[in-house]
C-alpha cells in the first residue's frame, strides 16, 4: 500500500487501539525478510539504450577512468559469508561475471569461529565515487543500477546517492536508495530482482562536469550488519510521457487501511475506498490524469484533483501523488477481480509507456470466512508468501506468537481458526490459539484472551493439508447421566481482536513455520509477533490465520475425552481427573520439552507446584484411549 496510508495507519492503530507498543523491528537480534514493497521496474519498452554504463569490468579502474573508495568498499565476486548473511543468494546481477562492487559490513562483523557477530559491533560508513561523467547535451538523466541489499537494525541508517556536479567538491540532497524499505527487508532476485533507478535529471542534466556517489552510512550506531552489492550502473534518456500505477488499493471504511483477502457478509463495509499511487516518471508535465478502477460488477473513476475544485491538476515531473475516491458497491458472496488503470493526455492506451499504468487486485467476499491474506486468489503469477517461526529468532524457538488483526464491525460468532504452515514444518510441533483484544496482545496480557485454546500437536496429516484447524469451543456443562458434554462457541463482540498462535518447537526439535503473505502490502500492526520475554513488534505482513466465523460445535463428547486440570492458574497444587477409568501417565514438561516429572494414575492425580518457578509448564496426559496435552500456569 502507499506510504502515506500506511504510515496514518501506524500512527492511528498504535494510539487508539494498542496502547503502548513498538514499530521497531526485535532491537537486538536480526530478524527475517518481512516485506516485499520493491520499485517496479521502469517502463522497460521506453527505455533508451544508456548513454554511459558501469560494469566494473577491471575492478575500480575501468574504460570510464578511475572509482574511489573508502570504508570497506571492494571489487568482489562473491556475496557476503556474515553471521546473518551467510545463506544469502549470490548477487547474479547481468555482469556479475566480471565482478561487481561490495559493502561486506556483515562479514566485517563477523566472529568466525563461532559464526556470531562480534561483541563490539561496527558501525562501518563508506563512499563509492565514479570518475567525471559528461552529461552536456541530455536534456533528461535517468540512473539505472542492479543492486542486492539488506541493513540493521535501524531506519536510520542510509543507503545514498548523491550527485555533484563541479567534479565532487560539493554535493547535492542525496537520493534514497533503499527506497524506505524497513529493516532486515531483504532487496534480492527471491522478491522482484535487482532493478532500480532513480531520475537525477534536476541535479545532473546538461552538467559536463558530473560525479556519483554511493554512501553505506551507519551513524554511530555500532550495529550496521549486512551488506550492499552494486552492478551494471547505467545513464538513459527519460521518455517524454510516462506515469506509472505504483501501488493500488480497494478497502472497507473501516477496516484502517488494511486489505483483508476475505471477508464475511457480516463484517462488511457499506462504504470502501478505491484508489493508486501515481507517479510521473517522465520527463514532462502530465494533465487530465485519470483512474479508472474495474471490478466486472461494479466500477469507478477518479481524477487527479488536489485541490478539489472539480477540474483535473497537473502532475509535475518526477512527483508521485495519490488518487482515490469513497465507493458504495452492491456486493455478495464471490471472488472480485479488479483492474486499475492509469491514464493522462500523453500517455494513454496504446503508447509505448502504457504497460506500466495498470495494476491488478483481488479480493473476496464470504459467509463466513475472515482473512489478512488473500492466499488463492490473488491475480495469477503476483501472489508472492513467506513464513516465520520457531527458526526465525535465536531466542524464540519456544512461545513466539503471531498475530493477525481482525476488527469486528457487529457480534458475530467464533467457531475456529484456521492456521496455514509450510511443508518444512515438523509433526509434533505444538501450538496454542489465543483470541484477544488488540491492547492485550501487544502489552502480552495473554492471560486476559477471552479464549485460550488447550495445547494443540501438529500432526503428519496436518503438515500434508498445509494447515490446522483449532476449534473455539468452550465446555457448558457435564451431563452425567449420558457422560456427554455441551459446547458452545466462543461470541466477538463489536472491536478489534488478534487472532494469536503461540509457537512450540522443542528447542528447534519440532520446528513449525506460520505462511506470510507478502503480495499486498498491508499496514505494520494488521500482523505482529509477540517475542517471548520482550515486547510485541511489527513483523509479518498478512499472517495466514484465519477466522471461521458463525456456529459449528459437537455438542457430544464421549467420557473418555472428558480431563480436568484445576486450578489454573496454580501456585502450589494442580488436581488431575479422568473420567475413563483408565491407567494413564502423566508426564510435565517446561516449554523446551524438558521432563521434570513423570507419573502413573488411574482417574486422578494432584502434582506438587510449590517448587517451580512462575512460568508455562505442559502436562502431558496418555493412556490407550487418548493422548492429551494441557497447559499449565504456575503463578505465585
Amino acid at each position: 500500500m502507499n506510504k502515506f496510508l500506511t504510515i496514518t495507519f501506524s500512527v492511528f492503530i498504535s494510539i487508539s487501539l494498542m496502547g503502548q507498543s513498538s514499530i521497531n523491528d526485535y532491537s537486538t537480534l536480526p530478524c527475517e525478510s518481512m516485506r516485499s514493497d520493491l520499485p517496479e521496474n521502469y517502463n522497460t519498452k521506453s527505455r533508451s539504450n544508456s548513454f554511459w554504463s558501469e560494469d566494473f569490468n577491471g575492478g575500480l579502474t575501468t574504460a570510464n577512468g578511475t572509482w574511489t573508495t573508502s570504508g570497506i568498499w571492494k571489487h568482489s565476486f562473491a556475496t557476503t559469508n556474515g553471521a546473518y548473511s551467510g545463506g544469502t543468494n549470490p548477487f547474479t546481477s547481468t555482469s556479475y561475471s566480471n565482478g561487481f562492487m561490495l559493502f561486506d559490513s556483515d562479514s566485517a562483523n563477523t566472529d568466525f569461529s563461532t559464526m556470531t557477530i562480534v561483541s563490539s559491533p561496527i558501525g562501518y560508513t563508506g563512499e563509492l565515487i565514479s570518475p567525471v561523467i559528461d552529461l552536456s547535451g541530455q536534456p533528461s538523466a535517468l540512473l539505472t543500477l542492479e543492486q542486492d541489499f539488506r541493513f540493521c537494525c535501524t531506519n536510520s541508517h542510509t543507503m545514498q546517492l548523491s550527485v555533484s556536479t563541479d567534479g565532487g567538491t560539493t554535493w547535492g540532497n542525496p537520493y534514497d536508495l533503499s527506497f524506505g524499505l524497513a529493516v532486515n527487508t531483504a532487496y534480492s532476485s527471491s522478491n522482484s530482482g535487482y532493478y532500480s533507478f532513480v531520475n537525477i535529471s534536476s541535479q545532473a542534466a546538461n552538467q559536463s562536469n558530473v560525479k556519483l556517489k554511493f554512501t553505506w552510512n551507519d551513524p554511530g550506531l555500532a550495529n550496521s550488519h549486512y551488506y550492499w552489492a552494486l552492478d551494471d550502473i547505467g545513464i538513459e534518456s527519460l521518455p517524454n510521457n510516462d506515469i506509472k500505477n505504483e501501488s493500488s488499493w480497494i478497502y472497507g471504511q473501516s477496516t484502517y487501511f488494511a486489505e483483508y483477502g476475505r471477508t464475511p457478509l457480516s463484517q462488511m463495509d457499506q462504504n470502501w475506498i478505491v484508489g493508486c499511487q501515481v507517479s510521473n516518471i517522465g520527463f514532462l508535465d502530465q494533465d487530465s490524469i485519470t483512474l479508472d478502477v474495474d471490478f466486472g460488477s461494479f466500477s469507478a473513476s477518479a481524477i487527479y484533483d488536489e485541490d478539489n475544485d472539480g477540474s483535473p491538476d497537473t502532475l509535475l515531473a518526477d512527483s508521485t501523488k495519490i488518487i482515490q475516491i469513497d465507493i458504495s458497491p452492491s456486493l455478495s458472496s464471490g471472488v472480485y477481480q479488479g483492474t486499475f488503470t492509469l491514464s493522462s493526455s500523453g500517455d494513454q492506451s496504446g503508447g509505448i509507456t502504457f504497460d506500466n499504468n495498470t495494476q491488478l487486485r483481488n479480493f473476496e467476499i464470504t459467509n463466513d470466512v475472515y482473512s489478512l491474506d488473500g492466499i488463492d486468489n490473488h491475480p495469477s503469477g503476483l501472489e508472492f508468501l513467506g513464513s516465520l517461526g520457531t527458526n526465525s529468532f535465536t531466542d524464540a524457538t519456544d512461545g513466539l506468537v503471531c498475530g493477525t488483526y481482525y476488527p469486528i464491525k457487529q457480534e458475530e460468532i467464533l467457531n475456529s481458526v484456521r492456521v496455514y504452515i509450510t511443508n518444512s514444518t515438523v509433526a509434533q510441533s505444538e501450538v496454542i490459539l489465543y483470541v484477544l483484544d488488540s491492547l492485550s496482545f501487544t502489552s502480552g496480557l495473554f492471560s486476559n484472551s477471552i479464549y485460550t485454546s488447550d495445547l494443540y500437536m501438529v500432526t503428519a496429516m496436518d503438515v500434508n493439508n498445509g494447515y490446522i484447524d483449532i476449534p473455539v469451543v468452550n465446555n457448558s456443562g457435564w451431563d452425567p447421566i449420558n457422560n456427554t458434554s455441551t459446547w458452545e462457541n466462543v461470541t466477538l463482540g463489536v472491536g478489534g481482536y488478534y487472532a494469536a498462535i503461540e509457537l512450540y518447537s522443542g528447542g528447534n526439535t519440532y520446528d513449525i513455520r506460520i505462511i506470510d503473505d507478502r503480495t499486498v502490502d498491508q499496514p505494520f500492526w494488521s500482523s505482529a509477533i509477540w517475542f517471548p520475554g520482550d515486547q510485541a513488534y511489527t513483523n509479518g505482513n498478512a499472517f495466514a490465520i484465519r477466522m471461521n466465523l458463525g456456529t459449528s460445535v459437537d455438542l457430544v463428547e464421549s467420557s473418555v475425552n472428558k480431563l480436568h486440570v484445576f486450578p489454573n492458574p496454580s501456585k502450589n497444587f494442580v488436581n488431575i481427573s479422568l473420567e475413563n477409568n483408565l491407567p494413564s501417565e502423566l508426564i510435565l514438561m517446561d516449554i523446551s520439552g524438558k521432563i521434570l516429572l513423570e507419573k502413573k494414575f488411574t482417574n486422578s492425580s494432584k502434582i506438587n507446584l510449590s517448587n517451580f518457578n512462575n512460568g508455562i509448564y505442559f502436562l502431558k496426559i496418555s493412556n490407550n484411549s487418548q493422548i492429551t496435552t494441557k497447559r499449565i500456569n504456575v503463578v505465585k
